[in-house]
């Protein structure tokens, strides 16, 4: 088996197109998997994918490459609290989107914010297409290098400390809702005040990241804000009808 029948068949298994994904780095971390797990070649991680539901669960992991912890760049938090979170207040019915959301820290640490800043109103959905990444974020329990980057009195306020590991308090947790998605073919909700979508664009291709920056920018109500990871850029961001308005930050204009 081929690479490109390879693809054809992951498809079929797990319902993702690597042909949407950078080709050389998508190609590497597969044949680095290949020879971790001692499968030989493409058929036999076919194989294992069809027949053993926990390998395919891991790869999953692995292809998705979910790593994250609470306020993930400082300064984008920062900005988000101090502008885009004061801003969006005074919209009604607000709603806030982690696309890609991983463990959670993501939409939690905003829904913290809001909930310091008496955001009352805001409803909060956490997307991702790993299932198992759901289930950890829906159980929100932390390490420690996970949380880190809290300020001590949030930590105080909102997490339990367990057995050397910090679970979330349901005040917070209960307000977010989580479901799993396929960026590249689900449709999206719209009327969004906020989206996050960061470190995601970094893995697919330019075409599939312009088409997922249009997407995300039609489900923005005018004036809402669509926030990248540190290494992501979007190029012209004018041809979207967004502008640039801080580091990682963009406004629907």
């Amino acid at each position: 088996m081929d690479y490109s029948l390879f693809k054809q068949e992951i498809h079929d298994i797990i319902k993702i197109d690597l042909n949407c994904y950078k080709e050389q780095q998508m190609h590497r971390r597969i044949l680095q998997w290949i020879s971790r797990h001692d499968l030989i070649d493409y058929s036999g991680l076919a194989q294992a994918l069809k027949t053993d539901q926990e390998h395919r669960k891991k790869f999953l992991d692995y292809l998705t490459i979910n790593t994250s912890h609470f306020f993930r760049d400082p300064s984008v938090f920062a900005y988000i609290e101090q502008e885009v979170l004061p801003t969006i207040k005074k919209n009604s019915n607000v709603r806030i989107w982690s696309a890609g959301c991983s463990i959670g820290a993501e939409i939690y640490s905003i829904a913290i914010l809001a909930e310091e800043q008496r955001l009352s109103a805001a409803t909060f959905l956490a997307t991702d297409i790993d299932q198992f990444s759901i289930e950890q974020a829906k159980e929100a329990v932390y390490r420690q290098n996970q949380i880190n980057y809290v300020p001590e009195h949030l930590l105080r306020k909102y997490f339990i400390s367990k057995n050397n590991h910090y679970e979330l308090k349901k005040s917070i947790t209960e307000q977010v809702t989580f479901v799993k998605q396929n960026l590249l073919t689900d449709i999206f909700e719209g009327n969004f005040d906020l989206i996050l979508c960061r470190n995601v664009f970094i893995y697919f291709t330019s075409e599939s990241q312009q088409k997922l920056i249009a997407k995300f920018v039609n489900s923005l109500k005018k004036g809402g804000y669509f926030v990248v990871g540190s290494a992501e850029h979007i190029i012209n961001p004018s041809q979207f009808g967004l502008a640039r308005v801080s580091y990682c930050i963009y406004q629907k204009q």
